[in-house]
Formats: C-alpha cells, structure tokens, sequence
C-alpha cells in the first residue's frame, strides 16, 4: 500500500477495534435482576478480523487486512440504592493489534485500552413473570495508549458516554426475547492520528434484539441482531461524510456450572456504509460468580 491511501485510509477512520468505536452492547440475559449484593468477575478473549474499508456502501478494494486480539477483565456488583435494585461494573483489556494483506507494512501494536464504568437500576423486576426493564449510563475513559503518528491505536484519545434502556422478557416456556436502545455522546479528540487535527463524532444510536432459547436449565443459546446509526465525524468543523450505518449479527452459546458461566460468542458484520466491514468475531468468556 503506498502512502497516499495509508494517509487516506487514516483520515477516512481507521480505529483498532470497531466495536470500541460504538455503544457498549448487552450481552444476552443481562437484564434479568440479579439478587442484591452479589459480584462477579470476568476474563474474556476476544479475536475480531477486520477486512475492506466501505465508503458510502462501496468497497474500495483496498485488499487491508487486521486481526484485533484482546485479554479484558471486568468486575461487576449489584446493590441496593434507597430500597431499589442498581449494579455497577467497571472493565478494562489488552489488546494486540497483528495488521495484513496491504497493510502487512504497518507495525504491530500492543496496548492497554479505553476502559468503561457503568450505573445501572431496575426500573422494573417480576421475575415471576419473567420481566426485566433496566436503565443504565456509561462512561469511556481514555486509559490506553494512544499515539497520533501511529496508524493503529487501542484509544479513541477522548471520553465518551452515553445511556441504555433494556427490557427483557419470557415469550413462551424456555424462550426469552431481549431488545435494548442505546446512545453515546463522544468528546474530542485534539490530536487526531496521522492528521493532528481536531476530531469530533455525532452522537450515536444503536439498538439491538436478542432471541434466547433455554436448552435445559444450564444451557442457552442465543442470536442478536445489531443496528447502529449516527456518528458522523468533523475534522477542524468540517464534515467527513461518514456516517455509520452498520448492521451486525451475533450467535452466543453460554453453559451454567456451579458458580461459573462460560460463553462463547461468533459474529460478523451483515454490513457498514462507512468504514472497515468486520468479517469475523470471535469470543470466549468465563464469568465466576462470587
């Protein structure tokens, strides 16, 4: 790749990691009301390949190529506020960044990453009937490393937040459906990439929807659907014309043992207007509850 569309590629958004770049998911089950006072870790490997930069829903066969790995630890408590159920979490990760094809002539790239907290409360909680409703606001703080001549970075170099809304309920006898909307507000970045300019983003929506099946009491099997739109980008006030339209699909497989929860994730991108299409996704979580 020459320089030219290596400075391009950069100014048009390259960011390790797409998914840092959007609203915090909810993984499947979520929402279901945890008993107060209870904590949980949880490590989590993650591999994500991204492949061909889109721009306006055309891709232009730039041949790039990046695999994305993360180690990420996350602690999480649940509580009670004035006689109402909440939970926090906090999480963090290390990421290595293993770039390919035309883009094999970048430097590979190790970093801590952003790190994300979160305030949730259960506005609603029968869990006779199976019913969850939960509310949540979330902060990204910049914590890794960040390097404005470097191509590829871990960091978005900026704060971002945002609020959630999820609900969760029992369709029939061993199927759950839960569906969530989500919006992030995103800071500046004042020294962005190879530019050095000033980068803002539009606030970004995203919702998704998540069909859970129960195979026996310990073993479920979910699909979700993600859809996310907004997020236009400005350097120095102008406008990038890079709004991200982006649709995603994920098949989760999570077994129950004893204190443990094991998941294991795979998804992929269906689509994206703007910016480099994710072609594979791949999870594994282990969550231990104490």
């Amino acid at each position: 790749m020459n320089c030219f569309l290596i400075r391009m590629l950069v100014v048009l958004g390259l960011a390790a990691f797409p998914g840092w770049s959007f609203a915090i998911d909810i993984p499947p089950g979520q929402a279901i009301a945890p008993p107060p006072g209870k904590s949980a870790i949880r490590f989590e490997v993650n591999s994500v390949k991204v492949g061909d930069k889109y721009l306006q829903g055309k891709a232009l066969n730039t041949g790039s190529e990046l695999e994305l790995n993360s180690l990420g630890f996350q602690y999480s408590r649940s509580l009670l506020i004035k006689n109402r159920l909440a939970g926090f979490y906090l999480n963090s990760a290390v990421g290595l960044a293993l770039p390919g094809g035309s883009m094999a002539t970048q430097s590979n790239v190790t970093s801590l990453t952003d790190s994300a907290a979160a305030l949730v409360t259960w506005l609603l909680a029968d869990k006779e009937k199976g019913r969850y409703a939960v509310l949540g606001t979330f902060v990204i703080a910049p914590t890794g490393d960040y390097d404005s001549n470097r191509a590829i970075n871990f960091s978005q170099n900026r704060f971002a937040g945002g609020f959630q809304l999820g609900y969760h309920t029992r369709l029939a006898k061993d199927w759950d459906v839960m569906t969530t909307a989500n919006v992030m507000f995103s800071g500046k970045n004042d020294d962005y990439r190879l530019t050095h300019q000033t980068y803002e983003q539009d606030p970004l929506y995203s919702m998704q929807f998540t069909l859970m099946h129960h195979i026996d009491p310990s073993v479920t099997a979910s699909a979700t659907y993600y859809v996310y739109h907004g997020g236009a980008g400005q350097l120095d006030g102008v406008d990038m014309d890079n709004d991200i339209s982006r649709n995603r699909y994920e098949m989760v497989l999570s077994k129950r043992v004893r204190s443990a929860k094991y998941f294991l994730y795979f998804g992929k991108d269906a689509n994206t207007e703007n910016g480099f299409i994710e072609d594979r996704r791949v999870s594994f979580r282990y969550q231990h509850y104490l």
